[in-house]
């Protein structure tokens, strides 16, 4: 069985332009531009690729349940054995590679819309303009991550947390593909910070992303880890950029300057209850920067070392037995790079997951919103770990979700079965389906196995 994929349009470029070039492989040497011109010029002698492949399917596959055509949120359904990495669409940064179902974890924590009690309520983030700080606490390989980017107001800032150095390295490639570099990014030449081809000094319209390396079970907790270390910037990774030129790689005395450059912003993000009460003295309670620093911080939090955050998504580790095609790949593949879960070591997995969700809600500010998910269908591992963080704090409510209110059908209910609710009311759980039953293609649609939940947090 071969499993569809699904790609995420980058709002930044032009749509049909990036659905025809995502059925055009990279055949020949001329850049994507002159193969956008050519497309449009002679878009009847095109061969899709997708189409050639597979006659008898219309791909790429429009997903129907996530608020299609809304900036930031298309994603299509493309057929499992496309390659993907070798079409101009994706190479030129137009498609992420990404599953609905990780996009709906990220639609559902930034907006209310999705909310079961929402009526009428407008569908974008950025509408009340108000700059928000969001935790990725297991950020890697970074979609999820760069999805927060695009849908998030101007000057908001994305917190980016993993264990991993080599999975992190990853994260930081896919931010400079699809945030940083000219030519991939889809910015326009005036909206870059320190582009010497600027004509005027503009507000980027990207928000801010910044990648920690540590253990996101003590992130922010100065009692168990004082120190997590800040390996990416992107303002900082803009300013190199146009420090250094056409230069691709660093020599000796930039790295020394992005490193002093790194550690500068970290201290700037960093905050303790002891400076909380140093800022609050200091300013004798005028309203400036320095009390509105120390104002978000929860100060419930004795050991908080960083400002809580407005969301948090806590995708959390798990067994991925919902992911059939990460199964399929451990399956085939002779070395695991990764830790396998099973039922000889769940309960340290379950451990894991319950310190995940109780330090994204450490870190949530009050009135705040966090999301936990897995690609697992255990409940053990969902609605167990919820109910955990529930009885454990008062403050912690489930804000119940719903999908088939955005549905574009005649209301046929059934066309997304593969959506349910979960045994706590309000969590959302996604089937995977029989896709080798092409005849149903909203089942198509269903992405891999998910759950999720999202919580609020009183005051």
């Amino acid at each position: 069985m071969v499993m569809p994929r699904f790609v995420r349009l980058n709002p930044r470029f032009d749509r049909q332009e990036s659905l025809d070039l995502l059925q055009v492989r990279e055949s020949t040497r001329f850049s994507p531009s002159i193969i956008v011109i050519f497309i449009i010029l002679l878009t009847s002698c095109i061969q899709s690729e997708i189409k050639s492949t597979h006659p008898d399917n219309t791909y790429p596959l429009q997903v129907p349940w996530l608020l299609a055509q809304k900036q930031g949120l298309e994603f299509f359904l493309i057929p499992g054995d496309f390659s993907l990495n070798k079409t101009i669409s994706f190479q030129s940064g137009r498609v992420y590679g990404m599953d609905v179902t990780s996009g709906a974890a990220v639609a559902v924590l930034l907006m209310d819309v999705y909310d079961d009690s929402a009526l009428n309520k407008d569908f974008d983030p950025k509408v009340n303009k108000k700059p928000l700080r969001v935790l990725d606490l297991c950020c890697a390989p970074g979609l999820k991550l760069c999805m927060m980017a695009d849908l998030l107001p101007v000057n908001s800032l994305v917190v980016g947390i993993d264990s991993s150095k080599s999975r992190l390295s990853l994260c930081k490639n896919i931010i400079r593909k699809y945030h940083i570099d000219k030519t991939t990014s889809g910015l326009k030449p005036s909206n870059i910070i320190g582009d010497q081809n600027s004509s005027k000094e503009t507000t980027p319209p990207h928000v801010k992303i910044r990648l920690f390396w540590g253990d996101g079970t003590t992130f922010g907790d100065a009692a168990q880890s004082p120190c997590h270390e800040l390996i990416y910037d992107s303002t900082a990774a803009i300013e190199d950029q146009s420090t250094r030129g056409k230069r691709k790689r660093m020599n000796k005395s930039a790295r020394a300057r992005e490193k002093r450059r790194l550690l500068e912003l970290s201290c700037q993000e960093s905050i303790s209850k002891e400076e909380v009460n140093t800022l609050c003295k200091a300013d004798n309670g005028k309203n400036t920067d320095s009390t509105k620093k120390a104002a978000s911080v929860d100060t419930q939090n004795v050991n908080c070392s960083i400002e809580s955050f407005d969301r948090v998504l806590v995708d959390a580790e798990c067994s991925s037995d919902g992911a059939v095609r990460h199964i399929q790949k451990r399956q085939s593949s002779t070395i695991s790079k990764h830790a396998t879960w099973n039922d000889s070591n769940m309960d340290e997995l379950v451990n894991l997951q319950r310190n995940l969700i109780d330090s994204g809600f450490r870190l949530l500010k009050s009135e705040g919103i966090m999301v936990y998910s897995t690609c697992s269908l255990s409940s053990r591992q969902n609605e167990e770990v919820v109910n955990w963080l529930l009885n454990k704090y008062k403050t912690a409510y489930i804000i119940p979700v719903s999908f088939s209110k955005h549905y574009p059908s005649t209301g046929d209910s059934s066309q997304l079965q593969f959506i349910t609710e979960g045994t706590i009311k309000g969590t959302v759980r996604f089937t995977p389906t029989d896709f080798d039953d092409k005849s149903n293609s909203s089942q198509l649609c269903s992405g891999v196995g998910f759950f999720l939940a999202k919580i609020g947090k009183t005051g």
